[in-house]
């Protein structure tokens, strides 16, 4: 048996939602404060060194603004910037690209968050726009052949990863409320209405690198694909469940693909 993962990357952007991660990594946090997991490390990795905002709000450094007039269904053309939290990343993708490139760093599993940055445009002074996590479109199949083990996509991160390329033809979820815009923008994926989390195989991979990908539906359905990754990799389902019990979390087990009755409550499946 091939040993566990222990080198995890997560990758952040300006407008990441916050549960898509703090849910996941608090699991992995418990998990590495066991002694037979603690060379668990974690690198966060973003455009820039900046730290990085929950809201839509632009980078220290930047000289663009979030183009929000085009969401203003989402967003009222404005976001509250007083009530706002911040991520500070340990490196650049460009950075963590030529470490891993050279072999001096090593990524086991990369965790991507989705959130409103994922479909926000940046608004730039000559009036031109860009996507706002182009750089992070850039980076995916770039890193990928050196991820060993795992992705794991949380929300709208799956759309994010399927917009790289690198979800064509394999099996994935994603957030609900948005499932009908990422399914039809993104016709290459093999979309799994309802589902709480799905696990693709290699075998699936069509054209990409061929390792697992693990997706799960919106923000707290992150906890779930999370405690299912660890009850793979990290000591069975005992361990998991453990994990839930300590964080007081309703960890429901359902099985991979399994379509969630929590849907049929909010939505037609």
């Amino acid at each position: 048996m091939a040993a566990p993962p222990t080198q995890y990357v997560l990758a952040i952007f300006p407008g990441f939602q916050l549960l898509d991660l703090a849910g996941p990594l608090d699991i992995l946090n418990e998990l590495s404060e066991s002694s037979e997991n603690s060379q668990l490390s974690l690198t966060i990795v973003a455009e820039t060194s900046d730290p990085v905002p929950v809201k839509p709000i632009a980078l220290s450094s930047a000289n663009w603004t979030f183009d929000l007039q085009a969401h203003s269904s989402q967003i009222p053309g404005r976001v509250n910037a007083s009530f706002n939290q911040y991520l500070q990343p340990d490196t650049t993708f460009a950075d963590y690209l030529a470490a891993a490139k050279s072999g001096k760093a090593k990524a086991d599993v990369l965790l991507i968050p989705g959130g409103i940055g994922t479909r926000l445009n940046r608004l730039h002074p000559d009036g031109s726009k860009t996507l706002n996590v182009q750089s992070l479109y850039d980076f995916l199949p770039n890193i990928a052949p050196h991820i060993s083990t795992a992705i794991i996509t949380v929300c709208t991160g799956s759309d994010i990863l399927a917009q790289s390329g690198l979800l064509k033809g394999r099996r994935a979820t994603t957030n609900m409320q948005r499932y009908d815009f990422v399914a039809q923008r993104n016709p290459g994926v093999s979309w799994q209405y309802g589902a709480r989390w799905i696990r693709s195989l290699p075998s699936e991979a069509v054209g990409t690198v061929p390792i697992e990908i693990w997706s799960s539906a919106g923000i707290s359905a992150g906890m779930d694909v999370t405690l299912a990754f660890v009850a793979h990799f990290h000591g069975g389902e005992s361990v998991a469940t453990d994990l839930a019990k300590s964080l007081e979390y309703d960890w429901r087990q359902l099985a991979e693909g399994e379509k969630d009755p929590l849907y049929k409550r909010y939505y037609s499946i």
